[in-house]
């Protein structure tokens, strides 16, 4: 889902062609995307009509380039998979980023609902991580790597709460 979200981002302010998408996620994520990734997940939006193919011209007697631009139901497809709120899915790290990094597309509700799931996974691996580090004993590079994980998912419980005050404090200029 991931991937969709930001290959259907990259289209949504102006119609791009294959490499644009490309570096366009490439700079989005710090990752690189291959080919064969990106190629098939066009065609299969494509398919959907969730996007559509069209020629554009370059240059006179140079052939035309194939862009590709988000249609409505594409648009739609976007913020339903950015209302996604399913814990499993919220579980990681990237899924639950890309759709904070994307906050200004949805209703308070929507946003409220995302961070309270990833504040569940959160609470939940803390505890799960907690009570390993109860029962360690004297294992002192599996406590490091237990303090390590504590720590951040203390952090992260406080980026929750600084997310949640951002979304009290923007409440009333939100329609929603």
């Amino acid at each position: 889902m991931y991937s969709d979200i930001v290959i259907l981002r990259g289209l949504l302010n102006a119609p791009k062609h294959g490499y644009e998408v490309k570096k366009y996620i490439e700079r989005a994520t710090g990752g690189l995307l291959n080919n064969n990734t990106l190629y098939p997940a066009l065609r299969r939006f494509e398919q959907r009509g969730e996007i559509e193919k069209v020629a554009e011209e370059v240059a006179p007697g140079r052939p035309p380039r194939t862009v590709y631009r988000i249609t409505d139901k594409g648009r739609a497809r976007l913020l339903a998979l950015l209302r996604t709120a399913d814990p499993m899915l919220l579980a990681k790290d990237e899924e639950f980023q890309v759709r904070v990094g994307l906050f200004d597309l949805l209703p308070a509700s929507d946003r409220r609902r995302i961070i309270e799931a990833r504040r569940e996974c959160v609470e939940h691996s803390l505890a799960a991580q907690e009570e390993l580090a109860a029962a360690a004993g004297h294992e002192p590079w599996g406590l490091r790597v237990l303090r390590f994980n504590l720590e951040g998912h203390r952090l992260e419980l406080a980026w929750l709460d600084e997310l949640q005050a951002a979304l009290a404090e923007s409440a009333p200029q939100d329609p929603t």
